[in-house]
C-alpha cells in the first residue's frame, strides 16, 4: 500500500485491527531469525511486542514498514542491553588515549556512511571489515542500508542525526551515573530531560517513519513536526522512570526521581508535554497528515504501555495505577494520553506562527512584532549552518524581490563569513549570490535585547533574530530608510552528521 494521497491521508480501508495484527504476524518470524541469525542480546519473547506496536503506528504503510521499524526497535534494546550490562559496558564505555569508546565509536562511524576501518557503506554491502565482528554495529549498518535505499534522503539524514545523538545521550547517562557514584555532583534535571529524550527511542523511530513516508511536502513541516517530537519523546521518557524508578534505582542509574521529583511531578510533567505535542500536532492531524498522526499513535502507543507494565520487565505486570498527579483522591486515568475533542484547540501564537512557516501562508506584522519581542535572542553558535527561508507575505518590494532573485536562505560559516543570498538557478541548484556583498554576525541591540545580528558588507541593512526552536528563527530585516520593517522566516536545513576525528576520512 502506499499513501501517496492529497496530504497524505492514512488509507481508511486497511485502518483496522485486523490489518495491525496481520502486519506484526508477518514481521514475527522474519524479525526472530534477524535476532537469532546476529546473535543480538535481546530476549525474543519480545518480538511480538515490538511487532504489535510498529504495526500499531502506521497501520495504512506496508508491512514491510512495519519490519524495518521492528528491526530499529530491536537495535535501540539491544544497545542499551549491552551499555547496561556491568562488564559490556566497562568495555564499551571505557576511555583511553584513542579517545571515543571503541565499540560506540564504531556504531558512530557505521551512522556516518563507513564501517569501523572507515570503508564506506557502499562497500561490502555496507559492512566494513570491523563492523562484521561485532553483531550490534552489523545490525546497524544493515539498517542504515535499506533505510538509504527506501527511504527519502533529506529526513534519512534527520534519522541519523537522531541516532547519533541517541548513542551521544546513552554516553552522557553512563558517566553521569559514574560521577554520581563517585561522590560527584548530581546533574541538572534539564540536562537528564534532555538526553534522556534522546535515549528513550521515540525519536529514532518516528524519525525513521518520516523518511519511509510517501508524503508530500513533509519536510516543509519538520519545524512544527520537530517540536512535537521532542515534546512526546520527553513525556515518555517521564513515564519510563515513573514506571521503571526501582528496576533502575537497583542498576545505579540516574531518572528524574532520583533528581529530586515526586511521583505526582513527574506525572504531571509528563501530561503537561504530551499535552504540547497534541496542541502542535492539530493544525496537522486535522488535516490527514500521516507524519503527524504516526507521530500521535507513537506518543499514545507509549504512553498507555508504561501505564501498565515496564517493557525492559514485560512479566511484571503493573499491578498499580500510574499516581495521577494531583494526589490519592485523583481520579484514576487509563492513560496520560488523555483524547480530546476532535476540533483543534486554540493555539499560542508561537505555536500558529510555526503552523504558518509549515504551510507556507501568511501572517500579519502586529502578531509576529508581538511575537518577536517575545522571543529568546540566539547566539553566533546556534546560527552555523545553512537555513532554508521565507516570508510571511508576498506583496511588498522586499518579497517581490526576493521572489525573482529566487531566493533560497542564508549560510552562516562563521562570524565573519556569512552567505546572506543563497538563490536557486533555473535547474533549481543552490548558489550564493554575492553579488550584493557578503555579511558578518555581529552582536546588536534591537527593541531592547542584545542577540546575535547579520550584518551585509555593503547595505545599510541588518538581519536581526529570535529563536522559535533551535530550528526555526523568526528574523527581521531592519533596512535604513524603510517605512516598514520586513519579517522572515529561517529553518535549519538538515544534513549528515559531521565525521568524528578519527573516523578514517
Amino acid at each position: 500500500m502506499d499513501i501517496s494521497r492529497p496530504l497524505g491521508h492514512p488509507p481508511r480501508e486497511i485502518v483496522s485491527i485486523a490489518d495491525t495484527c496481520s502486519a506484526a504476524l508477518r514481521s514475527m518470524p522474519r524479525l526472530e531469525i534477524w535476532l537469532k541469525e546476529l546473535g543480538l542480546p535481546v530476549d525474543p519473547a519480545l518480538v511480538p511486542l515490538m511487532c504489535l506496536q510498529t504495526a500499531f503506528f502506521t497501520p495504512w504503510l506496508p508491512p514491510e514498514t512495519c519490519y524495518q521499524l521492528a528491526r530499529l526497535t530491536v537495535w535501540l534494546m539491544a544497545i542499551d542491553n549491552v551499555l547496561d550490562a556491568p562488564d559490556a559496558a566497562d568495555e564499551a564505555m571505557c576511555t583511553g588515549p584513542d579517545g571515543p569508546p571503541t565499540r560506540v565509536r564504531a556504531w558512530h562511524r557505521v551512522l556516518a556512511g563507513h564501517g569501523a576501518d572507515g570503508d564506506s557503506e557502499g562497500d561490502n554491502d555496507g559492512v566494513g571489515e570491523g563492523v562484521s565482528d561485532d553483531p550490534i554495529a552489523r545490525a546497524l549498518a544493515e539498517i542504515a542500508r535499506d533505510l538509504d535505499r527506501e527511504g527519502r534522503p533529506e529526513l534519512t539524514a534527520v534519522w541519523r542525526k537522531s541516532m547519533h545523538q541517541t548513542l551521544i545521550g546513552m554516553q552522557w547517562e553512563r558517566e553521569a551515573a559514574r560521577t554520581a557514584a563517585a561522590g560527584g555532583g548530581v546533574t541538572e534535571l534539564t540536562d537528564y530531560l534532555r538526553h534522556g529524550a534522546w535515549t528513550i527511542g521515540v525519536e529514532q523511530q518516528v524519525t525513521a517513519l518520516w523518511a519511509l513516508m510517501d508524503e508530500p511536502g513533509l519536510s516543509r513541516r519538520l519545524p512544527l513536526l520537530l517540536g512535537a517530537l521532542r515534546a512526546a519523546a520527553t513525556a515518555i521518557r517521564l513515564l519510563n522512570d515513573l514506571r521503571g524508578h526501582q528496576r533502575e534505582q537497583s542498576e545505579g542509574k540516574t531518572d528524574a526521581l532520583a533528581l529530586g521529583l515526586t511521583e505526582q511531578e513527574v506525572y504531571r510533567r509528563a501530561e503537561a508535554e504530551l499535552e504540547n505535542c497534541r496542541r502542535a500536532l492539530a493544525p496537522l492531524t486535522a488535516a490527514g497528515y500521516g507524519s503527524a498522526v504516526a507521530l500521535e499513535r507513537v506518543a499514545l502507543w507509549h504512553a498507555r504501555m508504561y501505564h501498565h507494565f515496564d517493557p525492559v520487565r514485560p512479566g511484571q505486570a503493573a499491578t498499580a495505577p500510574l499516581p495521577a498527579g494531583s494526589g490519592d483522591a485523583a481520579p484514576v486515568r487509563h492513560s496520560p494520553f488523555v483524547p480530546r475533542p476532535r476540533e483543534a484547540p486554540a493555539m499560542s501564537i508561537e505555536q500558529e506562527v510555526l503552523d504558518v512557516i509549515a504551510s507556507g501562508g501568511q501572517c500579519d506584522n502586529a502578531k509576529l512584532t508581538e511575537l518577536f519581542d517575545r522571543l529568546e535572542p540566539v547566539d553566533t553558535d546556534l546560527l552555523i549552518g545553512t537555513w532554508q527561508g521565507g516570508g510571511f507575505e508576498h506583496t511588498s518590494e522586499n518579497a517581490a524581490l526576493l521572489t525573482q532573485m529566487r531566493w533560497y536562505g542564508k549560510r552562516f560559516v562563521d562570524a565573519d563569513h556569512v552567505e546572506p543570498l543563497l538563490c536557486r538557478d533555473e535547474d533549481g541548484t543552490v548558489f550564493s549570490y554575492e553579488e550584493m556583498g557578503l555579511a558578518t554576525l555581529r552582536e546588536v541591540v534591537h527593541r531592547g535585547k542584545q542577540s546575535t545580528a547579520m550584518v551585509y558588507d555593503q547595505l545599510p541593512i541588518i538581519d536581526h533574530f529570535r529563536r522559535l526552536t533551535d530550528d526555526v528563527l523568526l528574523c527581521v530585516m531592519d533596512k535604513k530608510e524603510s517605512p516598514a520593517d520586513f519579517f522572515f522566516h529561517l529553518t535549519r536545513v538538515p544534513t549528515s552528521p559531521p565525521r568524528s576525528a578519527g573516523d578514517g576520512s
